[in-house]
């Protein structure tokens, strides 16, 4: 039996109106009730992330922006990993509207959302009201301590962008996409498992007492290294093709963090 459970949020834990749903709260509170330690490892910034898990009834510690962040039980940051200067300098230097003028740029930092003022707001994920984004120009967001940049737009051509950025960088750092239509960038000691294992180490567990649950290719190493990883089905095919040996669980939309709880640790709750 697996002593702690890791879930990502969206496309995983939350369902397709971007919330926990009812049964999959009362699933976890349950485990909680029952001593089995629940965490969430989420791309999102922290507040975001302490905003669902309070929805939820718990209080526990958060792995946000992709691992690079994460904050313990009382909301106490113990540990977090920027950019470095020169890879951040890099990517801001990319001159990533002439890939496509259908990109735009995003930036973490110190748990705030900053688009720069020449862009406009688009995003592949449902409208999130309770975190809202503020303007900084590239010049303003190079004075910044960043944990992670992202670009938004058509897979296609985030892939050429993809490219770019690894040789401007020359690979030093980590890349992922969070959404086929979501490229990521952060420092290339994060990930979601490194952060697992620096909150095993304080939290007395090891990867060997884990099972996950992810949709996206920011959670490869985490479903990789846990004990048991779980893949959603509503996963991009390149997650379940990179990892074809790991268990495709139900979707998102179908509570298939809840469900697979409820079978592996026999737990009985009204679905309604």
């Amino acid at each position: 039996m697996y002593k702690v459970v890791v879930s990502d949020l969206d496309g995983t834990l939350l369902n397709s109106d971007q919330e926990v749903s009812e049964l999959s709260k009362k699933v976890i509170r349950e485990l909680c009730d029952r001593g089995i330690k629940f965490y969430i490892a989420t791309g999102r910034a922290y507040p975001d992330a302490k905003r669902i898990m309070e929805s939820i009834g718990i209080k526990i510690p958060l792995i946000s922006a992709n691992g690079g962040v994460i904050n313990d039980s009382d909301g106490n940051e113990i540990y977090r990993d920027d950019l470095d200067e020169e890879s951040k300098n890099i990517i801001l230097d990319i001159d990533y509207m002439a890939v496509s003028d259908l990109i735009h740029i995003n930036a973490y930092s110190d748990n705030r959302w900053f688009l720069t003022t020449e862009e406009r707001k688009v995003n592949p994920f449902k409208e999130e009201p309770h975190f809202t984004y503020e303007i900084n120009s590239i010049e303003e967001l190079r004075k910044r301590n960043i944990t992670k940049i992202y670009y938004i737009g058509p897979r296609r051509e985030l892939l050429k962008l993809e490219k770019i950025v690894l040789e401007k960088t020359d690979g030093k750092v980590n890349v992922a996409f969070t959404h086929p239509e979501c490229l990521e960038i952060f420092d290339m000691n994060v990930n979601k498992a490194i952060a697992v294992k620096k909150l095993s180490d304080m939290e007395n567990f090891t990867l060997n007492d884990v099972i996950a649950f992810g949709d996206g290719f920011n959670d490869y190493e985490m479903l990789k290294e846990v004990k048991k990883g779980c893949i959603m089905k509503n996963a991009h095919y390149s997650l379940k093709e990179a990892l074809p040996e790991l268990e495709i669980v139900t979707s998102n939309s179908r509570n298939g963090v809840a469900k697979k709880l409820m079978e592996i640790y026999n737990i009985k709750v009204d679905e309604e």
